[in-house]
């Protein structure tokens, strides 16, 4: 399963979560995205909402961490920088990118 599709289906997720416990406790909650004035918009509902939209944030992330990941390997190999074992490219990458904007400020 690609990204693409773990992402629809964490947001899949987190819509019948909020279906099955307003089956369980007798509130109706809107669908995410629909703005329905009758039903209720609890915290329940808002936290459900915010992670739909957190979630949603990972479309375009996963690929900038892919990228900065890959940057970060080929740094590695041409000897610009190391990265030890267990440690993240892409933040590798993203440290070595901050300092050589902050060598440029000064």
């Amino acid at each position: 399963m690609d990204h693409r599709q773990e992402i629809e289906r964490g947001i899949e997720l987190l819509k019948l979560c909020q279906t099955l416990q307003s089956e369980k406790d007798g509130i109706e909650r809107p669908e995410f995205g629909a703005i329905d004035p009758s039903k209720t918009l609890d915290s329940f509902a808002r936290d459900v909402q915010a992670s739909i939209v957190n979630m949603a944030a990972l479309y375009k992330l996963y690929p900038l961490n892919e990228t900065l990941a890959d940057i970060g390997q080929r740094l590695t190999r041409s000897g610009k920088m190391s990265v030890a074992p267990g440690e993240s490219y892409a933040d590798a990458a993203l440290e070595y990118l901050i300092s050589l904007s902050a060598l440029g400020d000064a």
